[in-house]
């Protein structure tokens, strides 16, 4: 499979967490994009082949969120051939006894999760060696987190510094460079 022309942008930033293991260790992670809305993403779907009329796409995705809400709630994995199963979960607290069990108490949070695919082809597969090894890496910046006291309240800001250099690392270069 070739290489995309597009690399995934990488901060790098450092663990500032005194109580870590790992303090002062740096990371990579993927630069914040802005989030795609579901119109936006039918968008970039029609620009991959117009089978249907971008209204018909649209309506198709919204009732597919719709339907995973449902099932979702209902307690039902979805599993979309290609793509992954999304499946519900509980976020809950402990209860000393059964009966002492509120679920309108105990449970904080329903989360809904996702597990790429992980059958097929190599190439077809999203899981995340998979994706890694087609994946090509811009770095980006160095990004420093601050914590500001602003009207009493703690804020989070980063400052953003380019790293100067720009190489695109990937898994091929990467084993050229071991031969």
């Amino acid at each position: 499979m070739a290489r995309n022309e597009i690399a995934m942008l990488v901060d790098v930033y450092q663990n500032r967490n005194t109580a870590s293991k790992t303090y002062g260790k740096f990371y990579g992670r993927v630069f914040n994009r802005e989030t795609l809305s579901l119109k936006g993403f039918a968008k970039h779907m029609m620009e991959h082949g117009k089978r249907i009329t971008y209204e018909e796409l649209v309506l198709t995705l919204q009732q597919a969120v719709s339907c995973l809400k449902e099932l979702a709630l209902q307690g039902v994995p979805v599993k979309l051939d290609g793509l992954g199963t999304f499946y519900p979960s509980i976020e809950s607290t402990g209860s000393n006894t059964v009966q002492g069990y509120d679920p309108l108490v105990n449970i904080k949070g329903v989360h809904m999760n996702f597990r790429p695919e992980a059958a097929g082809d190599a190439d077809e597969k999203l899981t995340s060696r998979v994706l890694k090894d087609q994946c090509t890496f811009k770095m980006n910046d160095y990004v420093i987190q601050h914590t500001k006291t602003v009207d009493g309240k703690e804020k989070v800001y980063y400052e953003r510094h380019p790293i100067a250099t720009y190489d695109v690392a990937s898994a091929e270069e990467d084993e050229e460079q071991e031969r």
